[in-house]
């Protein structure tokens, strides 16, 4: 047994003793559910004391032979380390709604579009749904499905739903609110209902931490043009000429768009807890609606559903 968790297979032990799944030949393998990396943190605590033991040593050494002062600062070089082993996680000034964000080229996080092996690969084809939907090629990406609809889209009385599958047995629906993250009111319409799902579904859960760390990248499968060409290709257009369009229109969904950036620099900041420390990166796959059905069938839900008034997190528990 490995860490609580019961594997199907035995692991496979490489020349340096580190174990891996056989089937996979992973470390941490969350397709057939078994973590060896109590090896390696083993490994890293002896070569700690080691470490410390030769410290003392040197201490020992420096105070016997050069008096006190030159022992304390060695006391010093190595207790406190003159370089930090891993760089700390980037600090942010933002504000929590991301209204505060500067509209400059050089804050901008990368937001790939991602381009599947074959072009006729479907999600399913590619990524495994288990308790997520995991690559089946590498365990370290997953995938969400947003979408979001418009009742009486661009006529009276509009009611906006927004929908996620998180896995094959976690779907959300829930209405769009009146208001933003700024508290101020917008219309409802159907690209804003497809903007506002993807930040729901990088809200959902501590994405960095989820499963012990082990996501690198969260790929956001969706339908809509507006989300994947706004977010990977015109944003960088749109900040250079001040926020507003080739026509030089505003940009509609400011208030969203920020929010998008807001979490996505906050996804892609290493965490100093993981070995190594890693962010987790966004990619954006458009798919044909027909791949999306599920999600937009949530989505509709949630536009049946009764007026929100404010803006609120749609957060996952336990899932």
């Amino acid at each position: 047994m490995a860490s609580g968790w019961a594997p199907d297979r035995n692991p496979i032990e490489l020349a340096d003793g580190t174990l891996i799944c056989e089937r996979h030949r992973q470390i941490i393998c969350y397709i057939c559910c078994c973590d060896y990396s109590f090896v390696q943190e083993l490994r890293n605590e002896e070569e700690q004391a080691a470490e410390d033991a030769g410290n003392e040593g040197l201490r020992a050494f420096s105070q016997a032979h050069f008096g006190d002062e030159l022992g304390h600062s060695a006391d010093f070089l190595y207790s406190a380390g003159a370089t930090p082993r891993h760089p700390t996680a980037m600090n942010s000034s933002v504000s929590r709604d991301g209204s505060e964000i500067p509209f400059a080229s050089g804050s901008i996080p990368s937001m790939t579009k991602f381009v599947p092996p074959r072009s006729t690969d479907s999600p399913s084809m590619i990524f495994q749904g288990a308790h997520r939907f995991i690559r089946r090629t590498n365990p370290h990406e997953i995938l969400i499905y947003t979408d979001g609809a418009c009742l009486s889209n661009g006529l009276a009385n509009p009611r906006g739903g927004c929908g996620l599958i998180v896995s094959p047995t976690h779907k959300v629906n829930f209405r769009l609110e009146n208001t933003g993250p700024t508290d101020e009111p917008h219309p409802q319409t159907s690209n804003r209902a497809e903007l506002r799902a993807v930040i729901a579904a990088l809200q959902h859960r501590y994405w960095q931490g989820d499963c012990m760390g082990a996501w690198t990248r969260l790929v956001i499968a969706t339908d809509s043009e507006y989300v994947v060409l706004g977010a990977t290709e015109r944003i960088r257009g749109w900040n250079t000429r001040g926020r507003r369009t080739n026509a030089g229109k505003p940009v509609k969904n400011q208030d969203l768009w920020k929010k998008l950036i807001h979490e996505i620099q906050k996804l892609d900041e290493p965490q100093t807890f993981m070995q190594p420390p890693h962010g987790t990166s966004v990619s954006f796959w458009r798919i044909p609606r027909e791949w999306n059905e599920d999600a937009d069938a949530e989505a509709k839900k949630g536009a049946e559903l009764e007026d929100v008034q404010r803006y609120t997190e749609i957060l996952g528990v336990m899932i």
